[in-house]
């Protein structure tokens, strides 16, 4: 009995450290995520701007909360651990602007012209976000712990972020792209080709799977 009980204690301190681990990583890709996109926004170079343009895009916060719920089995763990790392990428996101400045403004009545940050505005900014960040997350956790069925079941949902980003980039090519330098454009392209080849290869394995999978009255002789 005593040795159960130390089994127990010992298999539930192992879930609760494993927990806690999760959870901190998840939060602190968040913060990565958000901190990166709005420090890299002035990188010029062939690396730092792609890169910049990549973690700004919606598809790779969408990946983000996916990602989270595909690493939990528990449903439950998926839909909260997404929603918190959405919400510590927005408020990561918009600390790092505010210390870039972004909400800095004049006084109308102030003759001496001293900037101050119109809290307001960067408040109004992060709540909206981070509002939309629990409605998706929960959503977008959940697809990413359904994910895990490996069967045809689980396929639609392991095709939604390279779909979501499919069609992103599709639109920003087609309404930005000449707005843009070639940089950018050239990097558009180059993540919507790598998400059109992640849905073949993602279609075809669940296909070939399916097809190589043995039927019950085979499995039975």
């Amino acid at each position: 009995m005593s040795a159960s009980r130390t089994g127990f204690r010992t298999r539930t301190s192992s879930r609760s450290r494993s927990r806690i681990l999760v959870f901190s990583v998840a939060l602190t890709v968040g913060a990565v995520l958000g901190v990166l996109g709005p420090l890299l926004i002035n990188a010029t170079d062939p690396v730092g701007h792609p890169v910049h343009l990549v973690l700004s895009a919606g598809w790779s916060w969408a990946a983000l909360a996916f990602c989270v719920g595909l690493a939990r089995e528990s449903r439950v763990e998926s839909v909260v651990l997404a929603a918190a790392s959405l919400v510590t990428a927005v408020i990561a996101y918009y600390l790092t602007k505010l210390g870039q400045g972004h909400y800095l403004t004049l006084g109308r009545g102030d003759p001496s012209g001293t900037p101050y940050v119109s809290w307001g505005d960067f408040a109004s900014k992060t709540l909206f976000w981070c509002l939309v960040a629990c409605v998706t997350g929960p959503v977008l956790g959940l697809a990413g712990n359904l994910a895990r069925d490996h069967g045809l079941r689980g396929l639609p949902f392991r095709m939604l972020v390279p779909v979501v980003a499919v069609v992103e980039m599709s639109k920003r090519l087609d309404v930005e792209s000449s707005l843009q330098g070639p940089l950018v454009g050239a990097t558009w392209s180059g993540v919507r080709l790598v998400a059109v080849a992640a849905l073949v290869v993602l279609v075809g394995r669940a296909v070939m799977t399916w097809r190589l999978r043995p039927s019950a009255g085979q499995a039975d002789k």
